[in-house]
């Protein structure tokens, strides 16, 4: 299933394109297409287009190289768009070249959740804080204003207040969330993720509890059995702050 706001910026382009094609005399866009016109326009504004626009949500994720291919000299980037062929299929790390990143995306990898071979989320690593707004306004950009928007407080690795922003958008099927990380605020991320995707999060967590807590093995027949010891407690999960 094609998701259809993902690609909402190059439909914007096309519109452009075409608009530009038409002669003098055609006539003005009527009251009904304005709205249409001025979405097309704010979803060329946002800095999270050119990334949509290539990895489309709801889409098959598409052929890449390996990003071993696409390095630069000193390994610390890339060149163009690739996949780290590591990986245990689920999640998938995409490499995405610099004239392609939003300025508030930290570092060159995005994290590609993938049912079967179907795009079904995508995960930006933002620098937190220190580029919450930006990210909030490319976002907005595409999906409109936010459903629930609040300011969190947290404390940097100085101790010092930090007033953080955490914010999601929805856009049935796809939910979006931006919030920074209560380790470090200086760092964050944006989830954009289909139902598929929270299902398949799920069931990774199932799998790695039941790896932490083991069922007791069956008592031995005959003879005396020796108290079950109870399986070690797993623990516990910081409270994440991407759960609306």
């Amino acid at each position: 299933m094609k998701f259809p706001v993902a690609g909402l910026a190059l439909a914007g382009l096309l519109g452009a394109a075409g608009a530009n094609a038409a002669t003098p005399a055609a006539p003005a866009a009527t009251p009904a297409s304005a709205p249409a016109a001025k979405t097309a326009a704010q979803a060329e504004n946002s800095a999270l287009a050119p990334l949509l626009a290539m990895l489309e949500i709801g889409n098959p994720l598409p052929a890449l190289p390996d990003c071993a291919d696409k390095r630069t000299p000193d390994g610390r980037d890339v060149t163009g768009y690739c996949v780290e062929l590591k990986g245990d299929g689920l999640m998938r790390q995409v490499g995405v070249p610099r004239a392609q990143r939003p300025a508030f995306m930290d570092g060159p990898f995005v994290v590609a959740f993938v049912d079967r071979n179907a795009l079904v989320g995508l995960v930006v690593p933002t620098a937190g804080a220190n580029s919450q707004q930006a990210a909030a306004d490319s976002i907005s950009a595409l999906y409109g204003k936010p459903f629930r928007q609040e300011q969190e407080d947290m404390r940097d690795k100085a101790g010092k207040t930090v007033k953080t922003l955490h914010a999601g958008w929805m856009h049935k099927p796809l939910t979006v969330e931006l919030y920074a990380m209560p380790e470090d605020p200086s760092t964050g991320t944006i989830e954009m993720l289909l139902p598929q995707a929270r299902a398949l999060m799920a069931d990774k967590d199932a799998e790695v509890d039941k790896q932490l807590n083991p069922p007791p093995a069956p008592a031995a027949k005959g003879g005396k059995t020796a108290a079950a010891k109870p399986a070690p407690k797993a623990p516990a999960k910081p409270e994440k702050p991407g759960s609306w």
